[in-house]
């Protein structure tokens, strides 16, 4: 993220914030009540929307995908890692303390709650954001996408130290077609982990989507985001049944919201961008800490207080909460972190004499 003062697309924050809600609101709406719970007017009717909020996750890719290539742009391989150590990984150590004391402190009261046992291997390994690469479970459930992020700095990051970014576009399109071979027979297991199937059309999608908006319209980018359309809406349709039940309504609305998706990617793009409002970048801001620290913190608040209080102010009371410590952890950790990591890490860099001379070089108009 670039700080206030920089040109952004206001836009980019909102959706950032919306796919981090939905995700939220899924869970606490949608996943935690259960039975008679889950039965409750106001929670049943609630839930039919948010329950599609799990797609906040899909958009969250495509946004990935757009801003990542952006904001690496005209950078090295060096500055790349650094702007995405710094930006991810104090707020993502932050959260994974906030989680670990919240499962010390609240499982005891509510033993039907199946938690990770905290060994100091799992803390270690989860500190790390690819603990299912090292065979460790997951300190907080949302963890897993990281771990596909992670892939997709990989292949930016090679694509950096090879001075090949800017030839991007024909691997866009051989991503696109990996996904779309993907549907139909089993990959081998290399190019189904370097390809993020099937999530690799989002990315690619919200890659494309950059480069129109940074080179313009061609025939082979419209092409290409027509069949990033379909393949993401095929994708949706197949994966459904993991997040939701899999009936004619969501057979509907889930690629629907899919399509919704792109068409706010064209209209966000033909905006271009702007000084960024306030509101806009603050709720941006909110969106990392937010989707790091809600769910296992929410999960574990609603059991322990549904009984006493009942399923509806559960939800209200850890909705809150989950913003108030998505802004604490902003204010005190996230934001103010970046630049002094950042200087770590170059004198690092600098004694292993791994920088050349180069520094920042991205555009001040490009996120971060």
């Amino acid at each position: 993220m670039s700080d206030s003062k920089s040109a952004r697309i206001p836009a980019l924050d909102l959706l950032r914030f919306t796919a981090a809600i939905a995700v939220t609101l899924y869970h606490f709406v949608s996943c935690y009540p259960k039975g008679a719970d889950a039965n409750i007017p106001v929670v049943s009717a609630i839930s039919a929307v948010t329950r599609y909020g799990y797609l906040g996750v899909d958009l969250f890719f495509m946004i990935s995908g757009f801003v990542i290539v952006w904001s690496s742009w005209n950078r090295s391989a060096l500055d790349f890692t650094v702007s995405r150590i710094t930006r991810l990984y104090p707020s993502f150590w932050a959260s994974l303390v906030f989680t670990a004391v919240c499962i010390w402190l609240i499982a005891p009261a509510v033993p039907h709650v199946s938690v990770p046992a905290l060994t100091p291997r799992t803390l270690a390994a989860n500190a790390t954001m690819i603990p299912a690469v090292l065979n460790a479970p997951l300190i907080e459930g949302v963890y897993w996408t990281l771990e596909i992020e992670i892939r997709f700095y990989a292949l930016i990051f090679l694509l950096l130290l090879f001075r090949s970014l800017h030839r991007i576009e024909p691997l866009l399109y051989a991503w696109l077609a990996l996904t779309i071979v993907s549907l139909f027979v089993e990959l081998p297991w290399i190019l189904h982990y370097t390809g993020m199937v099937p999530y690799g059309a989002f990315f690619a999608s919200g890659c494309l989507f950059f480069l129109v908006m940074s080179r313009g319209w061609s025939i082979a980018r419209s092409v290409g985001l027509v069949v990033g359309l379909m393949t993401s809406m095929a994708v949706s349709i197949n994966q459904r049944g993991q997040f939701l039940t899999a009936d004619s309504a969501s057979a509907v609305v889930v690629p629907t919201l899919v399509a919704v998706f792109f068409g706010l990617f064209v209209l966000m793009i033909r905006r271009g961008t702007t000084r960024p409002a306030r509101t806009s970048y603050w709720l941006g801001a909110l969106t990392y800490p937010l989707y790091l620290t809600h769910a296992m913190m929410g999960l574990l608040v609603f059991e322990w207080l549904r009984p006493t209080i009942g399923t509806i102010a559960s939800i209200a009371t850890i909705t809150v909460l989950a913003l108030i410590v998505a802004i604490i952890l902003t204010v005190t950790v996230d934001i103010p972190a970046r630049k002094p990591f950042a200087k770590l890490l170059y004198r690092i860099a600098d004694a292993l004499k791994l920088r050349t001379g180069s520094k920042e070089t991205a555009s001040p108009s490009s996120p971060r």
